[in-house]
């Protein structure tokens, strides 16, 4: 096995190597950014060992992130919006496939372009995108990313890819290795090497003992299909849902509706007892006057328009 070669669960694309002049040429302190919310470690070493914090600097965060996500997705209010969304996004219709490729603009043959149908095709078939691309599309608006396992026969890879699998973003997480060195010139570590992989935890965070899970597997990059939302915090370091924006008004509902039962209750009482004045009535027409307010304010007969009938409603508040 080459070094820096990581063959497990998947095949893998090999770039070219940079020659040991080109690589002598380029040199950075900075790593190089993109937008995918990976996480960077730092890979030590010494004269006994070493070692690699696979959780990497925001693990934790971003698997807090995500269940508050989930959270707010199940409010009412936040659910009817977001089916809204999904079901203006997809449309099912029974004549017409949900997903269709247009090969129209690319500048290719007609056997190229039947070639790219027909394994568009079969890729739709293996995620049941006509029963399940609500499901798929709810899921990554939700948590903001979504991660699909590609599954190829190793003895027999010119077969494609044969099934595609969902992993829970809890999960897993992409992150970049980077491997430094000092510059015996000004002492600054200069980047020699990135290496990018997923890492998947089946039990992320802390075990039943209380003691840290820091055990994960390596995924290839070409073994995960990976997909954001394409948005990012302010630090520019973290893929947030579209949710993100919704965390402070449904708090501030739920905050609302739950003062609001508080009030109720507190309120019930004054609202239970009141003063009824019968003036200079006698002794007689005074208990048949407030038996009267009583039955009025215990029974109320409503005519339900959808039935034709006569519904005696109990009004219990106000007795």
């Amino acid at each position: 096995m080459a070094e820096n070669t990581v063959s497990l669960f998947g095949f893998e694309i090999k770039r070219k190597k940079q020659s040991d002049k080109e690589a002598e040429r380029i040199k950075s302190v900075v790593a190089p950014q993109s937008d995918d919310g990976a996480g960077y470690i730092t890979a030590s070493g010494s004269h006994f060992g070493q070692y690699i914090d696979i959780d990497g600097d925001n693990t934790k965060d971003n698997i807090a992130m995500i269940n508050k996500y989930r959270g707010i997705s199940i409010h009412p209010e936040v659910d009817m919006a977001i089916e809204d969304i999904v079901n203006e996004a997809i449309v099912n219709n029974a004549d017409e496939s949900t997903l269709s490729l247009n090969t129209d603009e690319i500048d290719a043959p007609d056997n190229i372009k039947k070639i790219v149908q027909e394994e568009f095709d079969n890729v739709l078939s293996m995620f049941d995108a006509s029963e399940h691309a609500h499901d798929l599309f709810k899921r990554w608006y939700i948590d903001g990313r979504i991660y699909h396992h590609i599954l190829v026969d190793e003895k027999n890879e010119k077969a494609g890819i044969q099934e595609v699998r969902f992993i829970d973003a809890t999960k897993i997480r992409k992150v970049k290795e980077v491997k430094t060195k000092k510059d015996p010139a000004t002492n600054a570590d200069i980047i020699e090497s990135i290496n990018e992989y997923f890492i998947y935890t089946e039990k992320p965070g802390k075990t039943s003992a209380g003691q840290i899970q820091n055990k994960g597997v390596k995924f290839t990059l070409d073994s995960i299909n990976y997909v954001t939302s394409g948005l990012l915090d302010e630090s520019r370091k973290k893929v947030v849902s579209h949710l993100h924006k919704c965390i402070k008004p449904v708090n501030q509902l739920r905050m609302m509706e739950d003062s609001l039962v508080i009030y109720r209750l507190s309120r019930a009482p004054e609202r239970r007892i009141f003063y009824v004045d019968v003036g200079n009535l006698p002794k007689g027409k005074a208990e048949e006057y407030m038996k009267n307010i009583m039955t009025k304010y215990r029974n109320k007969l409503v005519y339900d328009a959808g039935t034709g009938e006569l519904r005696d409603d109990r009004k219990h508040m106000s007795m």
